[in-house]
């Protein structure tokens, strides 16, 4: 729904997320907000956050397309390591590994991601 759509788009765009790395700034938002359990809904919140952090935060990721597969890709992150269902768990190499390229055919700086 486009109004849903815009009220989420505005609410995540009213928080403050000059300064902060991706994760940090996911960090805040999710102390806000819960995220959905439906793809297509996770998808959604972390396509209004990335147009909201990139714009008032962009540090090396070129583009909102780089910062929303950064902050999929930290949010499947997180869900690895603290789902008890996931036998093994990502390794930081594997975590760089799967974030190459990510930023418009480049990598990230490996201290941006790896810190």
């Amino acid at each position: 729904d486009d109004l849903a759509q815009a009220a989420l788009g505005a609410y995540v765009a009213s928080l403050d997320f000059r300064g902060l790395r991706v994760d940090e700034a996911l960090r805040r938002l999710l102390a806000r907000f819960q995220l959905p359990g439906e793809a297509q809904k996770i998808e959604r919140v972390l396509e209004a956050f990335a147009h909201a952090y990139h714009s008032q935060e962009p540090g090396p990721l070129p583009s909102r397309d780089t910062a929303f597969i950064l902050s999929y890709s930290v949010i499947m992150l997180n869900t690895d390591l603290h789902n008890p269902n996931v036998r093994h768990r990502m390794s930081k190499e594997a975590f760089l590994r799967n974030n190459r390229g990510i930023a418009e055919g480049e990598d990230l700086p490996a201290d941006y991601l790896g810190s």
